[in-house]
């Protein structure tokens, strides 16, 4: 997987990668698991891409595809714009 160097601004490296996975949201009232695709990832989290409403501050689950997934918690920190080519991502930051 390719990686690129920390730019001005972020404080890791983010390596790309288009796997597979599950958010988890509305952890307190009714979970509801949503397919999503993770666009790229680092130390500190990950980038992903799906069909989901999601705002900042809120606290959802990640869910990697795989033998044995094991969901981790993570606070969206920021949410594509519509209309831009952001939309339908969202940045997840480790809790």
């Amino acid at each position: 997987m390719p990686s690129f160097p920390v730019l001005q601004g972020r404080r890791a490296t983010r390596v790309m990668s288009k796997r597979p996975a599950s958010l988890v949201i509305n952890l307190d009232r009714n979970p509801k698991r949503v397919p999503c695709l993770v666009l790229d990832s680092s130390k500190e989290g990950f980038r992903v891409r799906g069909s989901f409403h999601l705002r900042r501050g809120q606290v959802v689950e990640l869910m990697l595809n795989g033998d044995f997934p094991t969901p981790e918690r993570y606070r969206v920190v920021w949410v594509g714009r519509i209309g831009s080519k952001m939309e339908g991502e969202v940045g997840l930051q480790t809790v």
